[in-house]
């Protein structure tokens, strides 16, 4: 009797097919929703074994240290108008949606060796990076690129970073980000990205994962405190050319960039609302079609 439903259900077609398309769907959301980024291990493996993974002498000359939300898209701008090529920064190009999911691999790769072969990875052909992976991980970068110089962009106080911080719209680390944006290429990686920096600060200082005062005050100690003196220099966008230019030994003439950061990330986060909410919408009416299709047949 089982054999001869079977092969009733297989003279079905469409009933198979909308079948398989919501079993699918379902599987999708719990592997990818639910999880946290999940490396591909056959390319860790070839990380492994490549003999260059570890750039002793690499193309990064520049390294911003400094917390997200302390003007580092000015400061992308001004270290492009000054010669430095393939600045690297996640908000500027917008959807790089492969080194999104890298940059979330690399803050959640506890092995030191593979954690600084993913950072060439991603690096390589950049003279200057900034924020997020790189700030996460400053003491790798430091032994990877002993010639590269270090910025710490700050805010003119831990209050105004904070205010900033909380003030250009839903957490990119939000249970509501992740699920609403689910289905937009990039989200989950920017949502793991951002989880894992956190995870990271929170253990480094011993502070409650969260963006707070305290965590501002602890990361530019905390750089100040690794980072040799004559490869540092703390820095705010108000300072203005002279003593970068001092720092770094180059000239520009034009008045100092902005960059809008928050902007960038608004925008970004408008799109993928916008977009998860539609892709919802349409996953849905596909479990619902397919629910009455398998009822009517």
């Amino acid at each position: 009797m089982q054999s001869t439903k079977i092969q009733m259900d297989l003279h079905k077609p469409k009933s198979w097919l909308y079948s398989e398309l919501s079993l699918n769907t379902l599987a999708l959301v719990l592997r990818y929703g639910i999880s946290v980024t999940s490396p591909d291990p056959k390319a860790d493996t070839k990380l492994h074994l490549s003999p260059s993974g570890v750039h002793q002498e690499g193309t990064i000359k520049v390294i911003v240290a400094g917390l997200p939300r302390t003007g580092t898209m000015s400061m992308k701008k001004a270290l492009e108008e000054l010669g430095y090529k393939n600045c690297f920064h996640l908000a500027e190009p917008l959807c790089q949606f492969g080194n999104l999911r890298l940059s979330a691999e690399i803050v959640h790769t506890k092995d030191t060796t593979l954690r600084r072969r993913k950072l060439a990875k991603l690096l390589e052909g950049h003279e200057a990076t900034l924020e997020v992976p790189g700030s996460a991980c400053l003491p790798d970068l430091l032994e990877m690129y002993p010639n590269a110089k270090v910025v710490l962009t700050q805010r003119t106080s831990a209050k105004l970073w904070l205010k900033s911080w909380h003030g250009f719209g839903i957490d990119l680390r939000s249970d509501c980000f992740r699920w609403v944006g689910y289905w937009v290429p990039g989200v989950v990686s920017a949502n793991d990205l951002y989880r894992g920096w956190i995870r990271l600060a929170s253990d480094r200082f011993g502070l409650a994962p969260e963006p707070s005062e305290e965590l501002y005050h602890a990361h530019n100690d905390w750089v100040k405190s690794i980072v040799p003196k004559h490869r540092l220099l703390v820095f705010k966008c108000q300072d203005g050319w002279k003593p970068l230019c001092e720092f770094l030994g180059r000239q520009r003439p034009n008045p100092f960039p902005h960059g809008n950061e928050a902007g960038h990330l608004k925008y970004y986060k408008r799109v993928a609302m916008v977009l998860g909410i539609l892709l919802w919408i349409l996953v849905l009416a596909v479990a619902i079609i397919s629910s009455l299709v398998l009822r009517i047949n």
